[in-house]
């Protein structure tokens, strides 16, 4: 039966809590899954978050806080507050990657106590995921991986993956990854192709060689566009001796990709790394305020700029009206740009190395648009100051702003790429204010080196 939920229940579970009517909380709580759990604590402070989490099941609660993991400030927040014996109950209630997550964002005494109480093989692979960058492949992946040797029969096969799902508990999987006596990645057996194979087939002869891994330190950006490009569900992990060490499940994928999205959208917007369930002003601040001061400084520069003519603009004061369209143009060209190629990065489309490709394309384009545009301003200009030269050195201006608005907006997404410096940083509040500083320069040059005001009409 399909189940609707209410999304204003964290009002009910409120004056629950207030009104200590626990039983009929409890009750409540055992009706809803982790997510609409996570999304009730989202709405409420810490005391009422603890109380929540005390009313769970114990194997309920692993599986909220892995929900709550996108909200890493009142995840944070919370474990802050949970005792050792609390948090190693919980990091053995989740998949090895979900634990080495949490773990990574305790202080050092929480970390040492959790490791020490847990027992010695889970230990020895939370220690391990532990040591990889947390936005890595290996620190994405889970250990626990069904693997079996090219030599095997297929009824051999079987045989190891049934014993192995006995040992580790039952795990859903699709493919069986096949391995040589080094334990190199050499091919995949789907689950189909074993159930039908006659039982005494070599897995050396049922296999596909083609198989596509990721290197264990590769960025987790990288991983999920692979993923994309060969329609993966489960990414497997090798080591630099190309030893099978891990794999990387659909939902960990989504959650990069998601997280990936967010954090270009951060870039873009200048509100940095800050989350939506941010409870702290001075945190909000802290990610917003880097990129007002950017701009700050961007229009201090662009002051000066008008400042050196300021004597010009005093003479011929018209020129001042078309500064902000020449601003405001040639930061739409940018941003236009720069979005483009920030996509083409990351769905793999475009390459470092097609810089020079993508300069001359962008060029052709701000050029081609440039005109038309110019044109329009040319009417515009002549409108307002009955003044053709003028009107022609305007619409010039705009279209050399253009054409170099189109180039910054391209090639600095590549350069910071090249830098391994996430190219979405490139949109937004930095191609904009570079683009109105320069773009302002070019056009004061440009019309200030023009005699138009002697030929008024």
């Amino acid at each position: 039966m399909t189940k609707t939920r209410d999304p204003q229940y964290h009002r009910l579970v409120k004056k629950l809590i207030n009104t200590e009517r626990t039983q009929v909380l409890k009750s409540l709580l055992d009706t809803l899954s982790p997510n609409e759990v996570t999304s009730i604590l989202l709405h409420l402070n810490l005391k009422q978050q603890l109380a929540i989490l005390e009313l769970l099941d114990q194997e309920q609660v692993p599986l909220v806080l892995k929900e709550l993991q996108d909200s890493s400030t009142v995840l944070e927040e919370i474990v802050g507050q949970f005792s050792a014996e609390q948090l190693t109950d919980i990091v053995e209630g989740m998949k090895q990657d979900d634990a080495a997550d949490l773990v990574s964002i305790l202080d050092e005494s929480q970390v040492d106590a959790v490791l020490e109480n847990l027992p010695a093989k889970s230990r020895e692979e939370l220690t391990t995921l532990l040591q990889y960058d947390e936005e890595s492949a290996g620190g994405l992946m889970t250990p626990h991986i069904v693997s079996i040797v090219k030599d095997e029969t297929v009824s051999e096969a079987i045989q190891e993956i049934q014993s192995y799902i006995m040992r580790q508990g039952f795990q859903m999987f699709y493919t069986a990854y096949v391995v040589d006596e080094y334990r190199h990645l050499i091919g995949t057996v789907t689950v189909t192709e074993l159930l039908l194979a006659d039982r005494q087939t070599k897995i050396a002869d049922l296999m596909n060689p083609d198989v596509v891994a990721v290197d264990e330190d590769l960025d987790q950006e990288e991983v999920a566009r692979i993923a994309k490009e060969y329609d993966l569900v489960v990414v497997p992990v090798i080591d630099k001796h190309l030893k099978l060490i891990g794999r990387i499940t659909i939902d960990d994928l989504v959650n990069v990709m998601e997280e990936e999205h967010y954090e270009d959208i951060g870039h873009i917007t200048g509100t940095g790394t800050e989350e939506v369930t941010e409870p702290s002003v001075l945190r909000a601040s802290r990610d917003r305020l880097p990129w007002l001061v950017l701009g700050l400084l961007g229009g201090f520069l662009t002051a000066i700029v008008m400042n050196s003519y300021e004597s010009a603009i005093l003479q011929i004061p018209e020129v001042a009206y078309f500064i902000p369209l020449i601003a405001a143009i040639g930061g739409s060209i940018g941003i236009q740009s720069s979005s483009i190629v920030v996509r083409g990065l990351a769905t793999g489309a475009i390459q470092t190395t097609d810089l020079l490709v993508r300069l001359w394309k962008e060029l052709r384009v701000g050029f081609l648009n440039g005109v038309v545009c110019a044109a329009l301003l040319v009417l515009m200009t002549f409108y307002l100051t009955e003044n053709l030269q003028m009107a022609i050195t305007t619409g010039l201006a705009l279209v050399v702003v253009v054409c170099f608005a189109a180039m910054v907006g391209c090639s600095v997404p590549i350069l910071l790429k090249r830098l391994n410096i996430d190219p979405a940083l490139a949109v937004g509040p930095f191609i904009t204010t570079t683009n109105d500083i320069v773009g302002i320069a070019i056009y004061l040059a440009i019309t200030f080196n023009a005699p138009f005001q002697t030929l008024s009409v």
